[in-house]
């Protein structure tokens, strides 16, 4: 079969992608590593998930010397998003520029050419922002008067604000 375009990763990302891209007509294949998770109530039991471990990938990787290690790596449909609460950020405009103090060369593009594609995506998957938690936030004000540099900002999450009724 004839394929315009392969996504590898079923997330947030790939799957607005490949959303998009079928909508405007192109054969579209989306390549998932992973199964699909249970609904059984278990990938909310802290026990298995943190100390078992058993969504985990058991899989060996090899590291810059060839010495197998295993990392902690999650391969299901819908990806990472199914276990970081849909949180889903934007490339700060000053990450695209280079860093001299890290040898880190700027992006090829600019945030300007990618924000067009946040706003679809997050129209899309219905992104809202939800105020800090009280307790949080004293926490954070605390640490914005140190001048330390740090600052807390309303986390993007495929939400819908209904869940704070």
């Amino acid at each position: 079969m004839h394929y315009d375009y392969i996504i590898i990763g079923s997330g947030a990302g790939g799957s607005a992608a490949a959303y998009r891209l079928t909508k405007a007509g192109k054969q579209v294949l989306l390549v998932e590593k992973g199964k699909k998770l249970p609904k059984d109530g278990s990938t909310q039991d802290f026990h298995k998930v943190i100390n078992q471990g058993i969504f985990k990938s058991k899989e060996p990787w090899l590291d810059k010397a060839n010495k197998p290690f295993v990392p902690e790596e999650y391969f299901n449909l819908g990806g990472k998003t199914k276990w970081y609460g849909a949180a889903l950020l934007r490339f700060d405009p000053a990450e695209f520029d280079a860093d001299p103090d890290y040898q880190c060369l700027a992006w090829p593009i600019e945030y300007e050419d990618l924000a067009p594609y946040y706003d679809e995506v997050e129209k899309l998957l219905g992104v809202a922002t939800f105020p800090i938690e009280p307790d949080l936030k004293i926490i954070s004000d605390k640490i914005a008067k140190q001048n330390s540099g740090w600052f807390s900002a309303p986390l993007p999450l495929a939400l819908s604000k209904s869940i704070l009724v």
